[in-house]
Formats: structure tokens, C-alpha cells, sequence
């Protein structure tokens, strides 16, 4: 921070008090001053201190605290469009780079909390360009200030969590990367530090745990949560490309250490039932479960000793949630893992009828509904509905997870799953029938079902392929789907959610609709672009343009 300050003095055109005045107008509601003052940040990002003389003012004296974070947000800016030389016309000299890097984790530590996250992000971007070979003190610093904050007391969780947001900031690229003899070469230097270190931090703060929750206090039992959480995700990161040998040696210790969060429960913590965001310990637990699923995926003889009390806690901690919003991160990623689970050697977890039955019941039933947050799109954002659903965008929807668990199951029980899901499919068409008004939602649910049990194979551009046998699909398009696409054409369909549904179904099914059942929809497909709403004329277009590239109806 003071050679950021002494860099300010040097640089003729940083006189504080301008630099600061037009950093303050750039959230000037007035739009002649934004534009004079972002005109003149433009010149002044090419002056050659440019970086470290607004780095100056987060330390300043006398700053108020909306400069600092237009200070912030200006440097990360900065990085972003200009670290990288080969792509910027702005030049940051390289010495100046390498007292930015040289100070910048520093800084980090004695600015506000709303400043570090701007500075996390100008870290991460910075390290994209940069890390290891032309920054080879920050993992050093970053391991050696972590275990600071957090194995020696008094804690602190907050520097410590911040800390580990930076790691995970810059490591999470390993999850996504191609294979590379570059890119294993910086995960070995970063496991040679960190891997340790890690490990002794989660089972040092694993036991903090305990302890923040006897003194009470959701404060203090947040600050343990969250670090936990950055912990996890660090060690996922790390664990993405391959499993390092330390990670193998010490697996016993992770998965007894995960066991345990997934047993974690604290009311103290807990979300209510209108809240959007989840709780910390969802956060937590879905972190937990992804990596339990990175595992499950990649090195399934390793994990395959800790696998059954893994999979039997992600299910309590499913089946005890509910279907309020903040707990879709949680049941997401969990029915994800369940899914990775039924589709590999040990699908044997699911062989028992009484297990399959709860799995159908339980898990993927309600899943499938249609939630408050659909309809409310579905009515109120029609494009970004088509959107999610044509696109294939929802992916992290429950009703979508919840479709390729009982595709994942279907592999090796289809039988089974078909049976079972029939008479669910039955009860909620005559839940339906006796009132259609009402109980449209259960029609939507049935009608999603049957999709989902039949499809085994397909592809975007002909749709379902490959499908199962054991579902008519030409009794349940004449009895259940045929009706809903009549009574739209005549303005009597119960809800435009079902003519979607209905819509969605001849798409899907294209190729296995016979050509007598082509005479019959297409007149009412094209009736249906009259409709005033937009998802069903959308879809309705959509479906016209894939069933003309049809050639050879059955």
C-alpha cells in the first residue's frame, strides 16, 4: 500500500483530488458528468502509473468510502481490458505490473469487505495471465497468510474465508481445462504447497464447528460454514483433473470430514420458507455433494469404499427438504449425484423395489412439478421461458434433473420405473379429469412424466430417437394430448401451460408420430400462431420448422 501511495506522488497526471472527483462522478446521476469524467478516466488510463495511482486511493486518508469502491471497480476494469499487452491498445508497463503484484495481496487484506471482492476479481484476472511463472510469490503468501488466519488462535474466519475465495478464484479453471503438460505442471506446483496445508485447515475448522455451535450464536457458526465451504470448493478444484496421490492417501479423512457436514444440521442457520437464496449450510452441503459426484464420475474404484454411507446421507439430506427456492441448489446438485450413481456399476443401490419406489416417490414426483417461480416466468418473462426450455438452458432446474434421474434409472430398471410411474401417471390424469380447471398442474406433471420414460435416445435436430417400449405412446398422444392441442384451437384448454406441454410433446416425438397424425395436428399447430401468448405461438413455430424437416413420417 505505501508504494501505491508513493507511485500517486510520482505521476504527474494522478493529482488525488481529480482522480478522486471524477471517480465519484462516474455514479453522478447526471449523464453530462458521467461522460466528461469517463472521459478523462480514458486518457488517464494511459498514463504509465495509471494502475498502482487508483490503487493509491483505497488506503487514502479522507477518502470516502464510494470513491474507493469506484476505485475498486476501476482497477479491476482496468485488468481486465488492459493486463493482457497483446490484447490492449493501453500499455501497463511491466514494472509497474510487478509492483501491482508485489502489493496487491497486501492491499487486500486491509481494505473493506465490499473492496475485496473487487480485488479478488482483479486477482483472478490478474493470475489468469500471470500465474505461476511471472507471479511466484502469491501462492506462497496465500497458503502462509491462510494458515494464519485459520490455524492459529484467535481465528479468523472472515480474512480466511477471503483468502480461500482468491485460491478458489484462480484454481477453479482446473474443473473446465483440456488436459495439458502446461496446465498439470501448475497443479503439481500448487499441490505441493497447498495439498497439506488444505487438509489440516478442513479438519482443524471441521472441529471449530462443533464448537461455534455450543457457544451459539448464528454469527459465529456462519464464519465456520462459509470457510468450510471455500475449503471444500478448493479441494474440488484441485481434485478436478485428476486425483493427486496426497488426496488418494488421505481420501478417508475428506470423505469422513464430508460424511459429517452432510449430518450437519443447525436451525440457528436455517432459511425461511420465502427466502430465494439459500442457507449457508445448502451452500455448503451442494458443495459437499458436487464433489461427492466429481468422485462418483472419475475415480469410482477410490471412492467406491466410501460410497454407500455417502449416497445414504445425500439421500436423508434430499428427502428432507422442501420445494421452497432456496433449497434448489441443494436438491439439484443431490438428485445430479444420484443420477451419477444410477448410471454406473453401482446402480446396484437402487435394485430394491421398496429404494426405487421412495426414489420415484419421494425424489422425483415432486421434482417434476411445476413450481411458482415456472409459472411466474412462464406468465411474466414468456421469451426467457422458450428460452430455458427450447435452448436447453434449464439445466439446473429441478423438473430437468429430476427428467435424467429417471432416465439414469431407466438404464438398468426400466421395467421397474415404468410400472411404477404409470399408476403415478394414471391417478394424476384422473386428478386431472375431475376437475381440469383446478388440477391442470397435475396433467403438466403427468405429461412430463410420460416424456420423460419414454425417451431413451435423441438428438436436437430429429428429437426423441430411441424410445421405450413398454409406454404407448400413440394411446397416450390420442387420449391425453391430442385434446389439449382441440380445445386450444376452439379456446377452451384449461391453462396455456398444458397447449405448451402439448405443443412440446408432438415436437419431441416427431419422428415416431405416424403421417395420418401429421394431417391432423399441423392445421392445429398453425392456428395456433394466432395465440396471444408468446410461449405458445413460439412453440408453436418451433414445432412447424422441426416437423417439416421430417421426411419419412412411420
Amino acid at each position: 500500500p505505501r508504494a501505491f501511495g508513493q507511485a500517486l506522488k510520482r505521476d504527474r497526471m494522478a493529482d488525488p483530488a481529480q482522480l478522486s472527483s471524477c471517480l465519484a462522478q462516474t455514479v453522478n446521476p447526471d449523464a453530462n458528468a458521467r461522460k466528461q469524467a469517463e472521459a478523462w478516466l480514458e486518457q488517464f488510463k494511459k498514463s504509465p502509473s495509471a494502475a498502482t495511482s487508483v490503487l493509491a486511493l483505497l488506503t487514502a486518508d479522507g477518502q470516502p468510502p464510494h470513491v474507493k469502491q469506484a476505485a475498486a471497480v476501476f482497477f479491476k476494469n482496468m485488468c481486465k481490458r488492459h493486463w493482457d499487452a497483446e490484447a490492449s491498445e493501453v500499455t501497463i508497463g511491466e514494472d509497474v505490473k510487478q509492483q501491482v503484484r508485489d502489493n496487491l495481496l497486501s492491499l487486500f487484506l486491509v481494505v473493506p469487505e465490499s473492496i475485496q471482492a473487487q480485488l479478488s476479481e482483479a486477482i483472478s484476472i490478474i493470475a489468469s495471465h500471470d500465474f505461476p511463472e511471472r507471479w511466484q510469490a502469491l501462492l506462497p503468501a496465500l497458503v502462509q497468510q491462510t494458515g494464519a488466519a485459520l490455524g492459529v488462535a484467535p481465528k479468523d474466519f472472515k480474512k480466511g474465508t477471503a483468502l480461500l475465495q482468491i485460491g478458489h478464484s484462480i484454481f477453479q479453471r482446473y474443473r473446465h481445462e483440456f488436459k495439458s503438460d502446461e496446465l498439470y505442471k501448475e497443479i503439481k506446483y500448487v499441490l505441493e504447497l497447498f495439498q497439506e496445508p488444505l487438509l489440516q485447515l478442513f479438519s482443524a475448522t471441521l472441529a471449530d464447528l462443533a464448537g461455534a455451535q455450543a457457544a451459539g450464536g448464528a454469527a459465529g457458526c456462519k464464519l465456520v460454514v462459509d470457510t468450510l465451504t471455500k475449503l471444500v470448493s478448493v479441494a474440488h478444484d484441485l481434485c478436478a483433473q485428476d486425483l493427486p496421490e496426497y488426496f488418494e492417501d488421505h481420501l478417508a479423512e475428506w470423505m469422513n470430514g464430508f460424511v459429517e457436514l452432510l449430518k450437519y444440521s443447525n436451525p440457528a442457520l436455517a432459511a425461511d420458507d420465502d427466502d430465494a437464496e439459500p442457507a449457508p449450510t445448502s451452500v455448503l452441503q451442494a458443495a459437499v455433494v458436487e464433489s461427492l459426484a466429481l468422485y462418483m464420475s472419475k475415480y469410482e474404484e477410490e471412492f467406491q469404499p466410501f460410497l454407500g454411507p455417502c449416497l445414504g446421507h445425500a439421500w436423508s439430506l434430499l428427502t428432507s427438504t422442501s420445494l421452497a427456492p432456496h433449497h434448489d441448489l441443494l436438491v439439484t446438485t443431490s438428485v445430479r449425484f444420484l443420477t451419477t450413481v444410477a448410471c454406473s456399476v453401482h446402480h446396484h443401490h437402487f435394485a430394491k423395489t421398496e429404494v426405487l419406489n421412495e426414489v420415484c416417490h419421494k425424489i422425483i414426483a415432486p421434482n417434476m412439478q411445476l413450481l411458482q417461480a415456472d409459472e411466474e416466468l412462464f406468465e411474466d418473462q414468456p421469451f426467457e421461458y422458450v428460452r430455458k426450455d427450447i435452448e436447453g438452458s434449464d439445466a439446473d432446474t429441478r423438473r430437468r434433473v429430476a427428467v435424467e434421474l429417471v432416465r439414469g434409472l431407466c438404464r438398468n430398471y426400466e421395467v421397474q420405473v415404468t410400472q411404477l410411474f404409470s399408476a403415478n401417471i394414471s391417478t394424476l390424469l384422473e386428478q386431472y379429469k375431475q376437475n381440469p380447471a383446478a388440477n391442470w398442474k397435475a396433467k403438466d406433471v403427468a405429461i412430463y412424466l410420460v416424456i420423460a420414460l419414454t425417451i431413451k435416445g435423441g438428438t436436437a435436430a430429429r428429437g426423441a430417437t430411441q424410445t421405450n417400449a413398454l409406454v404407448d405412446l400413440h394411446d397416450f398422444f390420442s387420449q391425453h394430448v391430442l385434446c389439449e392441442l382441440q380445445a386450444a384451437a376452439t379456446g377452451a384448454a384449461p391453462h396455456p401451460v398444458l397447449i405448451a406441454d402439448a405443443v412440446k410433446f408432438v415436437s419431441v416425438f416427431r419422428v415416431q408420430l405416424s403421417r395420418a397424425v401429421y394431417d391432423t395436428v399441423f392445421p392445429l399447430l398453425l392456428s395456433l400462431l394466432a395465440s396471444p401468448n408468446p410461449v405458445v405461438h413460439t412453440y408453436a413455430a418451433s414445432a412447424i420448422e422441426r416437423l417439416l424437416t421430417v421426411r419419412d413420417a412411420p
